[in-house]
């Protein structure tokens, strides 16, 4: 029986380049890249001029973005067999993605010739004409492929994205509704759309309507302009509204289109009308239970409804959903800050700023809590101030134009009596844009400050009285919502 067992191990040992390359195709099936290139690597051992491994290789190195090793595989495969379509295609898609759009297009041009009918090769020269903005041959191509193959998605979200380019915003819009029709977890297609549908309202000015699919910044929440939500200007109130008009033809077209309910409730939370936005926010996750950002809008929209322990709620739902999601720890910060659970709402600041530290308002938030912890001036324990001055000089970093963190960083200087630094913030705060102007437009829209206080202050160099000046937290950062 030991002996049957010892020749049994050794027949398993000798597999054929065949069947490790088999072995390679199932392992990228199952996204096991590396397992894959492994299996391949030993084909090739075995048998180096097996062609067929070294394209399979060459697609799993893609997978891995480990292009040049990429284009040295396909090389080996076109040395082989230069009649592989594929792997001229795939080589073409390489060079793309390192920038060598002229050597791409070539590499699908001899594809083509080869294989007329591939899809895929139209498919990434379309793609390459477009990173050339050459738009009108990135159509040509893209329109073929897709003829070629109705239900290739790819295909359409890369002529949506031409389309954008070409400020044809309703045709992107087409394509990126097909990509969804055909791929619904593309998430990226939902962004694209999106903001497509945003750029349709400012069609008069081109716009990048999102990120290149390679690029790896393409998801991810933006900082609000908070300066621009405390006050709607006519603009403003156009492009909302705008925005609730296309969402109601997307819902008029399909009434359960989630993505067009979270368009239009987000839209009605910027507009105010926060009663319409939770509506609008309940059917969004009525139609897609686990939709994160629409509990996000929810609770801001029942925040500001007064109706705080609901938004407590959703904002850990959100949390729950999406455990990455920044903008919703910042919201459940500022809800435990209107409860003065300081302490808890410094924990969910501070995880924001982990998940994502280029947003200055999340800095300005944690120095503005650690100031009211500390409340009067504790002369034994200046150091908290230092890290409140660190996080207002952060904040503007990142935010140049965010008002509340040079105001901020003036009012503690001043009360730390610190007079010259005080006088030295305040003069890169007036080097800004028309900034009294913009402070006094903040106490209107939000009564973010003592306004009777404003009054006296008829030279922003009069220092005095900045320590008088009252700020509510809640007022300057609680109209926060994503557009």
């Amino acid at each position: 029986m030991a002996q049957k067992r010892r020749k049994k191990r050794k027949r398993r040992l000798n597999k054929s380049p065949a069947s490790y390359n088999s072995i390679g195709l199932s392992k990228a099936s199952q996204e096991d890249y590396i397992e894959a290139i492994a299996n391949y690597d030993r084909a090739i051992q075995l048998k180096p001029d097996y062609a067929e491994a070294y394209y399979n290789r060459g697609v799993s190195n893609i997978a891995l973005e480990e292009y040049d090793e990429a284009i040295e595989d396909f090389n080996q495969a076109i040395a082989l067999n230069p009649e592989d379509a594929n792997a001229y295609t795939k080589r073409g898609f390489s060079k793309s993605l390192l920038n060598e759009e002229a050597a791409a297009i070539e590499d699908c041009d001899t594809a083509i010739r080869l294989k007329p009918d591939f899809a895929e090769t139209y498919n990434v020269r379309g793609q390459t004409h477009g990173d050339l903005e050459n738009y009108a041959a990135a159509i040509e191509d893209l329109d073929e492929a897709i003829r070629l193959r109705p239900d290739y998605a790819e295909a359409y979200y890369n002529r949506g994205f031409v389309n954008g380019d070409l400020a044809d915003y309703e045709a992107a819009i087409a394509d990126f509704e097909t990509v969804i029709r055909l791929d619904p977890m593309n998430d990226d297609a939902y962004d694209m759309r999106e903001a497509a549908m945003k750029a349709l309202q400012h069609a008069d000015a081109p716009v990048v309507i999102g990120p290149h699919p390679t690029n790896p910044l393409a998801s991810g929440d933006t900082p609000v302009d908070l300066e621009k939500l405390m006050e709607l200007d006519e603009e403003d109130i156009e492009e909302f509204e705008a925005m609730i008009e296309t969402a109601n033809k997307a819902i008029r077209s399909n009434p359960e289109n989630a993505e067009a309910y979270y368009s239009r409730a987000t839209a009605q939370n910027n507009l105010g009308n926060f009663e319409e936005a939770v509506s609008d926010f309940d059917e969004a996750i009525h139609q897609k239970p686990d939709y994160a950002e629409a509990y996000h809008g929810r609770a801001f929209a029942k925040d500001k409804l007064g109706h705080l322990e609901a938004a407590m709620i959703d904002s850990e739902e959100a949390i729950q959903l999406k455990p990455d999601y920044a903008d919703a720890y910042f919201n459940r910060g500022l809800m435990k800050a209107q409860l003065e659970q300081y302490e808890a709402a410094l924990a969910d600041v501070d995880e924001a700023i982990r998940l994502n530290p280029e947003a200055g308002t999340f800095y300005f938030t944690r120095g503005f809590i650690n100031e009211v912890l500390v409340g009067e001036l504790d002369k034994d324990n200046v150091e908290i101030y230092e890290t409140v001055i660190a996080d207002y000089d952060e904040a503007i970093r990142l935010e140049p134009d965010f008002m509340p963190a040079h105001f901020g960083r003036i009012a503690t200087n001043n009360m730390l009596g610190r007079k010259d630094a005080a006088q030295a913030a305040t003069e890169e705060m007036l080097q800004l844009e028309n900034p009294l102007a913009e402070i006094i437009n903040m106490a209107n829209a939000a009564g973010i400050f003592d306004m009777e206080d404003m009054e006296d202050m008829e030279d922003m160099e009069d220092m005095e009285d900045m320590e008088d000046i009252d700020t509510d937290l809640i007022a300057i950062i609680d109209t926060e919502e994503e557009e």
